[in-house]
């Protein structure tokens, strides 16, 4: 699959590896400026630094240095779309690193099942007899013929520059239809990645209008849309990543400072909060330390979205302490379950 996309561009040597180091990649990523980064075998690059090598790529920045006159040197940039393959996804390569894959990153590089079509990473064969053989035809043709279709597809583009509003109002328009069907109104990150498969399934469209493809008319759209659906359906829907995230970070925190909490009714003298057999009473202050740098309300939402809020009201975040603990402060009450989702 891989060597079927580079081949819109250059030679089979144009796919990349992921295996060097960051500042080996963010050159090649500025050679590979306005066409395609290709990168192959996610495993082979350190996984305690492929997070930061996602966003830098995805930045389109590399790291500035000082150069000998103690002057900083210009930074690399570029703007190219990433295709990367590899048996094991960013979260499960990160994690072998004791590394915690972000929302952010998730978004940056987002993660398919290649082979959970019906012919392995296929719909359709085309006539040949396996999957095995339909690939096999593929590397071949990609090998025969290449670096054709990318040039001639920009140079269509750039003698219809005039339709560029034109193009933008009907993937706006059509973005607009997916997100009120799956209810996509406040994922934020959603809203992200289906930009992206919008952008490429309307790409798809246009170079079929350009004579560039041979598929039939709304083709490149559908399975463009048919992929973020997917993706969607397999993250868990609704702003799932954010949750774990927020659940993560409460539980750390739990997790490495429960003796900062002391039993409701107790005479001690309270750091964080309070706890009994089922609840954590966690104090406005030490919340908005676990979730520094994110929203402590959204993450107090997220919590009250998977039942792990206790709530003295339906719309309130906060819980009224009960009369055995002095002033009855008001604290984000958290089920002692959270330490299970860490």
């Amino acid at each position: 699959m891989l060597r079927a996309a580079v081949s819109v561009w250059g030679a089979p040597d144009f796919k990349q590896s992921w295996r060097g180091t960051d500042n080996g990649i963010e050159g090649i990523a500025a050679a590979c400026n306005n066409t395609l980064l290709a990168l192959d075998e996610l495993h082979e690059v350190d996984a305690r630094i492929a997070g930061e090598i996602v966003y830098m790529l995805a930045n389109g920045r590399g790291k500035a240095r000082m150069g000998r006159t103690a002057s900083v040197d210009r930074r690399l940039r570029w703007t190219v779309p990433v295709l990367s393959s590899g048996e094991l996804s960013l979260e499960d390569h990160m994690g072998s690193a004791n590394r915690k894959v972000t929302a952010g990153q998730e978004v940056r590089l987002i993660d398919l099942d290649g082979g959970s079509r019906r012919f392995g990473a296929f719909d359709c064969l085309h006539g040949a007899a396996s999957g095995r053989d339909f690939a096999d035809s593929l590397q071949e043709a990609a090998a025969a013929s290449y670096g054709l279709a990318g040039p001639a597809f920009v140079e269509w583009l750039m003698a219809r520059s005039d339709k560029v509003e034109k193009w933008h109002g009907t993937m706006k328009q059509l973005c607009h239809i997916y997100t009120k069907d799956l209810d996509l109104a406040s994922d934020g990150q959603a809203h992200r990645v289906l930009n992206k498969f919008a952008v490429a399934g309307l790409a798809g469209e246009m170079a079929t209008s350009a004579g560039l493809t041979g598929w039939n008319r709304t083709e490149a759209w559908d399975a463009a849309m048919g992929l973020f659906r997917s993706w969607y359906e397999e993250r868990g829907g609704k702003a799932a990543a954010q949750v774990r995230e927020a659940i993560n970070r409460t539980a750390t925190y739990l997790a490495a400072n429960a003796t900062r909490f002391k039993e409701v009714g107790s005479a001690e003298t309270a750091d964080a909060g309070w706890r009994d057999q089922d609840w954590f009473y966690i104090k406005p202050d030490r919340w908005r330390e676990i979730h520094a740098g994110f929203d402590p309300q959204e993450a107090a939402r997220l919590h009250k979205s998977k039942d792990l809020l206790r709530l003295r009201l339906s719309d309130a975040l906060q819980y009224k302490m009960p009369r055995a603990v002095p002033n009855r402060p008001r604290v984000y009450a958290v089920r002692a379950t959270v330490l299970s989702e860490n």
